[in-house]
């Protein structure tokens, strides 16, 4: 199985099942920046606990499921994982936070086309936003990198969105500094 057959396979099964879910993580940042090479990809969920058992069946026989770490991820509104038992890929359900911005981001959230069946990921603003966040808590440079791959190629981003939400978060610095070597770039 291909990473794009198992995006497909996934996001079919959320339609299927009424999950609504955003593409966030690698996928999200190569369809809106630039290629990177990832064995996993990210998804967040809005679910309960009536869509433990609809997960298990839906993915079954070919993935391993944990039934115990979903309902561990529904009480600590944390994440639990999906592993295809013949390719190994890995498949990260983080459930929706309860907070401001995570409930915004997923308001956000925008359909595109992909092999001819609609997904639904994050908005390009929201995964800037994002990883300057994972970039803050963890200091890895690729979210760097990955939010300036955004910012090159998406020619139409809500600035004033990304200002509001840069100082809510307390990035705008952060986000200003790579605004910065944007504008150098593009001199060039």
């Amino acid at each position: 199985m291909i990473q794009e057959d198992l995006l497909i396979r996934i996001t079919d099964a959320m339609h299927k099942m009424k999950i609504p879910y955003m593409m966030t993580g690698w996928i999200a940042t190569i369809f809106y920046g630039q290629p990177r090479l990832t064995h996993h990809f990210d998804l967040v969920l809005e679910m309960g606990p009536e869509h433990v058992p609809i997960l298990k069946d839906t993915f079954g026989d070919e993935f391993y499921l944990d039934e115990k770490a979903i309902r561990e991820a529904l009480n600590n509104h944390s994440m639990f994982n999906l592993i295809h038992f013949d390719s190994g890929m890995k498949v990260d359900f983080w459930l929706l936070q309860d907070d401001v911005f995570d409930r915004k981001r997923f308001e956000r959230r925008q359909v595109h086309r992909i092999s001819g069946r609609e997904i639904v990921f994050s908005s390009p603003e929201d995964m800037i936003l994002k990883k300057l966040l994972w970039f803050k808590e963890s200091e890895i440079e690729k979210h760097l990198d990955d939010t300036l791959g955004i910012l090159e190629i998406q020619p139409d981003l809500d600035l004033d969105y990304l200002k509001e939400w840069t100082e809510k978060l307390g990035i705008e610095a952060l986000f200003g500094r790579l605004s910065k070597e944007i504008s150098k770039r593009k001199d060039r």
